[in-house]
């Protein structure tokens, strides 16, 4: 056997040595296999995300701003700063990875509470909320996308009935803003009739014209007059 010759320097088994001095001296493989990893660095975008090998991770808010330090490997992405770790995410199949819970509280449900999600909760609590919802978001999704969430949020304090009735009051006035409704709402107004806008073809003809404050109720209880002159 090759480790039974004698060794032509040392005048020694290469098996004997190995099992008297050698073998004491190794310590056991460790429980887990070596894993390769890289270290990288990104930046954490206003939005709580970093960008790291084409793929978004989010990161608590709180460190918005700030470069951290990334593991990658096989697995995980990790995320540290000055040697401390501040997130750990598994690495997704997609090029997206967010935790709402590293946003504050305010924008996690913003963008959690989606268009779609405000029709279908809108349209749950009633046909003048979904009416009045829809009709905000098209226009523009995203830009009344926080108004149609305050609609649906007066619900929680002023129950459906009442908010269907405000929404229906508002739409009668043609203003159905969450301002508008918060405020039918808060003034107990959803209750009252909401006469319709009287219009005539003749040139001469008097008109009964209304301003937003009657829709509040700030206005006088009887209608203004005015004659329209061609």
């Amino acid at each position: 056997m090759e480790g039974e010759r004698i060794h032509g320097t040392t005048r020694q088994r290469p098996l004997e040595l190995f099992q008297q001095v050698e073998a004491p001296t190794l310590r056991p493989l460790p429980a887990q296999p070596f894993e390769l990893v890289t270290w990288t660095q990104a930046k954490v975008a206003p939005d709580c995300h970093v960008q790291v090998k084409g793929v978004l991770y989010s990161i608590p808010h709180r460190h918005i701003g700030k470069t951290l330090a990334v593991r990658l490997s096989a697995t995980t992405a990790e995320f540290y700063l000055d040697h401390a770790l501040v997130k750990t995410h598994l690495r997704p199949t997609g090029r997206r990875q967010t935790d709402w819970d590293d946003y504050p509280a305010d924008k996690a449900r913003f963008y959690q509470h989606t268009p779609n999600w405000c029709r279908a909760k809108a349209a749950a609590l009633g046909p003048e909320v979904a009416q009045a919802v829809e009709g905000l978001l098209a226009q523009h999704a995203l830009h009344y996308l926080r108004q149609s969430q305050g609609i649906i949020g007066l619900a929680d304090k002023y129950g459906p009935d009442r908010l269907n009735a405000a929404c229906q009051r508002a739409l009668a006035f043609g203003d159905p803003c969450y301002r508008t409704i918060q405020t039918i709402l808060h003034k107990g107004l959803e209750g009252q009739l909401a006469l319709p806008f009287h219009t005539t073809t003749s040139a001469s003809a008097g008109a009964y014209l209304r301003g937003p404050e009657e829709l509040c109720g700030c206005a006088p209880t009887h209608l203004t007059q005015e004659k329209q002159h061609g």
